[in-house]
């Protein structure tokens, strides 16, 4: 009985210090506001979409944000960085956002969660502007960027004119924008459809969070006592 409540109080000692013996988080980038987002990512243009969040630990939880760091013209990285619950709970709609941009020309920067791939949308270096059977314009990006369109959660999706000039004027006004219809972010009808599918969501970094906490708590296996047979009844 004794072992059981010591092994009992060792676990809740250890589920309480969570944090502190994580070492998967004591290794990653902590951010506490959306002002600390340009440091993440280098270089321009690039895009910082949000794509996925989720919490470790019972009684002291770590809070982590996954970015999908879109580059112009290199490979896209993936990176897990740590941040408040504040800032995690500002962003539980926000998943499949542009967060950040950085803009080629004059390197300027915009923080307000867009959908992803309104840095190019209307950018003649990386695509045009076609009439679509509805008569309405339509944006398609060139040859030689066709993959933006699987990046960004677009799938089918191509943004009409009307949806570009939205797009203007919320992130002149620093506003959210989710689409005309809310398309995008973690309830819009095209990023929901695609999330759960999405190699985007790699559940790997967040089971090996995860795995690591519970090497920590790990408890010795009880010694098994075989019956002597010197014993006698």
């Amino acid at each position: 009985m004794n072992k059981i409540l010591l092994y009992t109080l060792l676990i809740l000692l250890f589920l309480g210090l969570s944090k502190s013996f994580s070492p998967s988080s004591q290794k990653t980038q902590l951010i506490q506001s959306k002002l600390e987002l340009p440091s993440l990512t280098s270089g321009a243009p690039v895009s910082l979409i949000l794509i996925d969040a989720f919490d470790a630990g019972f009684l002291i939880k770590t809070y982590y944000l996954k970015f999908k760091i879109i580059h112009g013209f290199k490979r896209s990285e993936t990176l897990v960085v740590r941040t408040n619950k504040k800032f995690y709970r500002a962003n539980k709609d926000n998943i499949g956002m542009s967060l950040f941009r950085r803009y080629e020309r004059d390197n300027l920067e915009s923080m307000t969660p867009l959908p992803p791939g309104s840095i190019y949308v209307g950018d003649p270096a990386f695509g045009a502007w076609r009439y679509h059977d509805s008569g309405q314009r339509r944006w398609y990006f060139h040859r030689a960027y066709r993959h933006f369109s699987r990046q960004f959660y677009w799938d089918t999706y191509r943004p009409n004119y009307e949806f570009y000039e939205k797009l203007k004027i919320h992130a002149k006004n620093e506003t959210p924008f989710y689409g005309l219809n809310n398309e995008f972010g973690t309830k819009g009808s095209i990023t929901k459809s695609l999330y759960e599918n999405s190699p985007y969501r790699d559940d790997s970094i967040k089971l090996n969070i995860l795995q690591s906490f519970h090497r920590t708590i790990a408890l010795p296996q009880w010694e098994r006592i075989e019956p002597s047979s010197e014993v006698k009844e």
